[in-house]
């Protein structure tokens, strides 16, 4: 049974989950949705933030966190986009590469479009 917020789309997952959360909880739904792609087979989920409230950016314990979480539910088997607020993205993209560094092929943005695209090109590598 896919996730709540889920929907698919031809090449890749989608993942919007709405409403007001903890970080703990947002970071452990997002989780859930990159379990369920692993064991469904799904190579590509593109998760879109921007529905969430409840916290502010994170901080770079968070990043951390949610870095080592995700890296390792993944398990190289999904690429993952996110669409994010603007805010909440480090200009270096700090919990990117800290994920990266665990084995996340994955990468963030401020606008769909962009975040498709490069999800649709980095699933394909």
């Amino acid at each position: 049974q896919p996730p709540e917020y889920m929907s698919f789309e031809e090449h890749y997952a989608v993942y919007r989950p709405q409403g007001t959360f903890t970080m703990d909880q947002a970071i452990a739904k997002i989780d859930q949705a990159l379990a369920y792609c692993c064991s469904a087979g799904i190579g590509a989920l593109l998760v879109d933030i921007t529905g969430i409230t409840g916290f502010g950016p994170p901080t770079m314990t968070e990043r951390f966190h949610f870095a080592t979480t995700w890296a390792a539910t993944a398990a190289g088997k999904v690429v993952v986009s996110f669409i994010s607020p603007p805010e909440w993205i480090d200009p270096d993209k700090i919990g990117m590469t800290m994920a990266a560094n665990r084995g996340l092929r994955g990468n963030v943005f401020t606008t769909e479009p962009e975040a498709t695209a490069w999800l649709l090109s980095a699933r394909q590598r």
